[in-house]
């Protein structure tokens, strides 16, 4: 996809709205990838219906939804790569998304495990990382695991209670002896005159300065032997330990494959699952494919409409029918045009992104290139060049594409930065190539009324203002000062076959209604009625 498309269409703020709850669906998010084959669209959408199925069956059992999205969430990642040594970390991964996938299977009906793909043959693997009494979501070597680890850390907890009861013993010989209390500290400061003949015999003393020592307690030969004890039985645990640990990493190697099938159904089941919350919130339906005509009823830009609901304000969706390679709609400024160039966007990037589409029905084929050409277009790739310049650079791309495979291209006001009989010139010689391209559907948003008109092409206009509306409500069409709200509320945003005559100029009437001198706004009247 070139870069603008998405932006022009809106859609990453709607995008956000798609909320996986693994991280595997989470990663596939974060792609924001668009599919190019068919069946692969189809089989998405076929299981947000499965998924749409499931939270209807579920509607009355909310609890047992937010169980399904309480372990979908606690599902971790785990290492998909083989290695000859797995950390205690790395098996806590494994162990937990045993537990919630597990935990996960069931929850679900029977028929959504075998649409989605759950098996589940691990029971055995299970059961030797729960060894030891663990809880369902912690993993730890523990002493069940080996007689010899067993044996290093009895031995260890042997020496460890040894080493506590000597330490505690010349504690008090010290204390007994001196008065020293180190309450388990490691040194203090004792004065050198409170320490009489044989400190030396229990205490390591070192200079502090002229008045103290610094004191440590001297080990006693005991403690001596059991630190010696323990530190051997330190390693021979860590030994033991690092042999479970390659035991259970070989267990998991041979579960590995298993893992990554149990993986792919969750995510398969997750993103199914967070496409259909979206189409229920939305109140999106599901495309059909095609090889005719691009059909919208009911098409709704999501972003327009929440905008439009925000303001109080009404929001028409689009109803159009792209039967032709190029579509020109005409239209004023304000008068919805590029809004009709932006509901195809979204509507399509929604299909292609397999989601369903925010409309009563949206019929539609497979494109592989997306191209926006138009203002706001401005990339490294142009840097240097005029607004003119860019356009030309992206109708290039566009071109070349174009003679690749199916492409949609959407032309907002092309050539609007030169003089208008070269605009038009260019415009009609641009429509009249890409309408001979069977792989274009190319749709044009302009205000140049001078295109020619091509037999492969349709031309269409945005229906305008309702002047007679406009009347009624405020009096004289065009009064100035009534504002945004007036435009929009007397709009009429439906499209309509043009059939080439010239019409009157809205864009007057909708420069009065934003406040323009009446003055500058009746000459400007009279010179529009002397041209034409």
């Amino acid at each position: 996809m070139t870069s603008g498309f998405l932006e022009y269409a809106e859609f990453k703020g709607f995008w956000e709205h798609f909320a996986p709850e693994t991280p595997f669906g989470r990663d596939e998010k974060q792609r924001l990838a668009l599919v190019t084959d068919a069946g692969q669209l189809e089989a998405l959408w076929d299981q947000t219906d499965l998924a749409l199925g499931l939270l209807d069956a579920l509607a009355r059992d909310p609890v047992r939804l937010d169980r399904i999205s309480h372990h979908l969430k606690r599902l971790p990642r785990f290492p998909r790569e083989p290695r000859p040594r797995y950390t205690e970390v790395e098996l806590f991964q494994f162990k937990k998304f045993l537990h919630n996938y597990r935990a996960l299977m069931g929850l679900l009906p029977a028929e959504t495990l075998a649409a989605f793909g759950f098996t589940f043959g691990s029971e055995a693997f299970g059961n030797l990382l729960d060894r030891g009494r663990q809880s369902a979501e912690a993993f730890y070597v523990a002493d069940d695991y080996s007689p010899g680890l067993r044996a290093a850390r009895d031995g260890l907890r042997e020496a460890n209670a040894g080493l506590a009861e000597a330490r505690e013993a010349r504690a008090r010989e010290i204390r007994d002896a001196f008065g020293l209390d180190f309450q388990n500290r490691e040194f203090l400061l004792a004065p050198r005159a409170g320490l009489g003949e044989g400190a030396r015999d229990l205490l390591i003393l070192e200079p502090y300065d002229e008045t103290h020592w610094v004191a440590r307690p001297l080990p006693a030969p005991r403690e001596r032997v059991l630190a010696e004890r323990r530190e051997a039985l330190l390693a021979e645990e860590r030994l033991q330990e690092d042999r479970v640990l390659e035991d259970l990493s070989q267990a998991a190697r041979g579960e590995l494959e298993a893992f990554k099938a149990y993986q792919e159904a969750v995510r398969t089941f997750d993103l199914a699952l967070a496409r259909a919350r979206l189409a229920r919130r939305w109140k999106l339906t599901r495309p059909r494919l095609g090889e005719g005509p691009v059909e919208v009823s009911a098409g709704r830009f999501v972003p327009c409409e929440q905008a439009c609901a925000a303001a109080g304000l009404p929001y028409v969706p689009l109803d159009a029918a792209f039967d032709a390679s190029v579509t020109v709609i005409f239209g004023s400024n304000m008068g919805g045009k590029t809004m009709a160039l932006k509901t195809l966007a979204f509507l399509q990037l929604c299909a292609q992104t397999g989601l369903f589409a925010p409309a009563a029905r949206f019929s539609t084929r497979i494109f592989r290139h997306f191209h926006y050409v138009g203002e706001g277009r401005i990339g490294q790739e142009a840097s240097g060049l005029s607004g003119f310049g860019r356009e030309i650079r992206q109708f290039n791309q566009v071109w070349a594409d174009g003679g690749q495979g199916p492409t949609l291209a959407l032309f907002d006001e092309f050539a609007r930065t030169t003089q208008s009989q070269e605009a038009e010139a260019l415009l009609s010689a641009a429509m009249e190539a890409l309408a001979a391209n069977g792989r274009v559907l190319a749709l044009f948003a302009t205000h140049f009324r001078g295109v020619r008109r091509w037999p492969g092409a349709r031309y269409l206009r945005m229906k305008g203002l309702d002047r007679a509306g406009l009347e009624r409500d405020l009096g004289r069409p065009g009064e100035a000062g009534d504002g945004p709200r007036a435009v929009i509320a007397h709009m009429d945003f439906h499209l309509v076959p043009d059939d080439g005559e010239r019409t009157h100029s809205d864009a007057i009437t909708v420069a009065s209604l934003l406040g323009l001198d009446p003055g500058i706004a009746g000459r400007a009247r009279e010179f529009f009625t002397l041209t034409n």
